[in-house]
Order: structure tokens, then C-alpha cells, then sequence
């Protein structure tokens, strides 16, 4: 992590720079992580127009370019929550945010020089707690560059 008392420029900035370290033990313990979890767990993404699900093992071997998103975005005007577009350089895309923390994301990780693609609501994991199966689509999934 970067000394934050010193200006942080955007052609030096990786996203370890704009990492704030957070404990993950706590969510931990409400899920079944028994051996042969990654097997178990799966993640359906869009490929082509068509649904794909594997286990979570093999995630990341498909490339985030390839996907599709899981759900579109949309807003109305009675929403609680604060929609909207944020145009991002690194893509040269407006991309959709459903919170104002979400758009935060998007600045920050544009703002890392090594951007190149971003995916929102990219895929749905199937995974099970300590009590039921329960199902997830995580917010965005960024892509960066393999090297600097």
C-alpha cells in the first residue's frame, strides 16, 4: 500500500494503491467452505447471448471481455437508491451504477492507470451457507492490463 501523505499520481497508480484492507474472517463463518467447495459453488455468466454455469473452480479461466452482463440496469424516478452513467476514459463506455458507492468504484478504478475493461453485474454465483443454497451477482468485475 502507498504512504497516503504523498500525492498519488494516476500514471504511477495500481489498484493495491487504492486498496483499503479489509478483515474477511467475519463473512466467513456463515458458509459451507467444507472440502470440495469450489466444485459445489457455481457461476452462471453470459457467453454469445447463451447462459453458462460451471463451478467456481474454473471462473477464471474465461476471459471478463467475453461476458455479457447477468441484468441490465434500470432506474425510475421513485427510487431510494441514486442510479446513473459514469463515462470512464479507460473504456470510453458510460457504465451503469445503481449507488453513489458504485460510482465512487468506477472514478477510483479508472483513476488506476492499468484499466482496460469493466463488467457490470457480470455473473451469478450459486453458493451454500451453513443454512440454505443462496445465489449472488456481485456488482462489477474490473479487468486490468497483464503488465505496466
Amino acid at each position: 500500500m502507498s504512504d497516503t501523505r504523498r500525492p498519488l499520481w494516476s500514471h504511477r497508480c495500481t489498484w493495491t494503491d487504492l486498496l483499503v484492507p479489509v478483515a474477511l474472517d467475519a463473512g466467513r463463518g456463515g458458509l459451507d467452505i467444507s472440502d470440495g467447495w469450489p466444485d459445489r459453488w457455481t457461476a452462471t455468466w453470459k457467453y454469445a447471448g447463451d447462459e453458462i454455469t460451471g463451478p467456481v473452480r474454473h471462473l477464471g479461466q474465461v476471459p471478463v471481455a467475453s461476458r455479457g452482463p447477468m441484468r441490465g440496469f434500470t432506474w425510475r424516478r421513485e427510487q431510494r437508491h441514486r442510479p446513473g452513467l459514469e463515462s470512464l476514459v479507460s473504456t470510453r463506455r458510460l457504465h451503469g451504477f445503481e449507488s453513489l458507492e458504485e460510482d465512487q468504484l468506477l472514478v477510483a478504478l479508472d483513476f488506476a492507470g492499468d484499466l482496460v475493461e469493466v463488467l457490470s453485474q457480470p455473473l451469478r454465483i450459486r453458493f451454500r451457507t451453513a443454512e440454505k443454497w443462496r445465489s449472488h451477482t456481485p456488482l462489477r468485475i474490473p479487468a486490468k492490463r497483464e503488465s505496466r
